[in-house]
């Protein structure tokens, strides 16, 4: 009987796991632009009626809530996407937002919106969260993570940089998506596995485990977070907008990689609701 750990990665080799995220990216960012709306992440639901912008918005500003950012922040958005959350936090609270993706595809799309909105405080550039090569040692006030870090083949090492480019007093806001349980075995394991491939996750630690990873590294916890019953019925939805499409549209938008997550979508509404995936938000400041 198979049993995985969610704190380690499903397969050992981060070369070649770094090139199939930005490939998958530059191949569905389209679709899920499309599909989605300008922000890829979840939506948060306090009313069930909001509509999917509305609830990906209140999403950030209920971030933004925990975080208290000032007037004029520097804020390293670290997997930013095609740029919804750079692009919103530089246009609403003018801060001077850089944002970061594997993706050169995701990059030329955010550089072209903020064009179209004369969004000036913000920049895009292909740069690894796990080296954070071009940026200098305490030179943010902000580190935002918004739903990239179950991307990240090594959670720990992108905890390690994001300490170091953090000013002293600075804040690291890490939203995402957490395992239930620190191991699974039959069926689950097969389920997680499943689960991960089909949305390219090297793996998902839990809630605690993050927690417990920002400790070890310096920083001070200050909030933890689990926002799995407001932000579940996000797949409800997306998936009700997947099926107006046609599996010939998803496929000329995003090619195979956009196929599987397509038929595969579900197996993150059922984990949701069978509480095998959590969403976890933790706010930590670096001292």
């Amino acid at each position: 009987m198979e049993t995985i750990k969610t704190d380690l990665p499903l397969a050992f080799d981060r070369p070649r796991i770094t090139r199939e995220i930005a490939d998958y990216w530059n191949r569905t960012s389209r679709a899920w632009q499309t599909i989605w709306g300008p922000h890829i992440h979840h939506g948060y639901f306090e009313h069930h009626r909001e509509t999917p912008v509305e609830a990906q918005e209140k999403l950030i500003e209920k971030l933004l809530a925990l975080l208290a950012i000032s007037p004029q922040a520097t804020i390293l958005d670290v997997g930013c996407g095609m740029g919804g959350s750079s692009l919103y936090l530089a246009k609403n609270y003018h801060a001077t937002v850089t944002g970061i993706t594997l993706s050169q595809k995701q990059v030329d799309m955010a550089t072209r919106l903020a064009g179209q909105g004369h969004i000036e405080n913000v920049t895009f550039k292909v740069e690894d969260a796990l080296s954070m090569a071009s940026f200098a040692d305490n030179s943010f006030d902000v580190v935002w993570s918004l739903e990239s870090c179950e991307q990240f083949y090594d959670k720990p090492m992108f905890i390690r940089q994001a300490f170091r480019v953090l000013k002293p007093g600075g804040r690291l806001m890490l939203a995402t998506w957490c395992s239930g349980a620190d191991e699974y075995a039959g069926r689950q394991a097969k389920q997680y596995r499943e689960l991960c491939v089909a949305l390219q996750l090297p793996y998902m630690p839990t809630i605690n485990r993050y927690a417990t990873l920002l400790q070890r590294q310096g920083f001070v916890v200050g909030q933890i977070l689990d926002w799995s019953a407001n932000v579940k019925e996000t797949w409800t939805v997306g998936l009700a907008s997947l099926r107006t499409y046609s599996f010939f549209a998803i496929f000329r938008m995003s090619g195979w990689r956009g196929l599987l997550f397509a038929s595969q979508g579900r197996l993150m509404q059922q984990a949701f609701n069978q509480d095998r995936v959590k969403y976890g938000v933790l706010v930590a400041d670096k001292p």
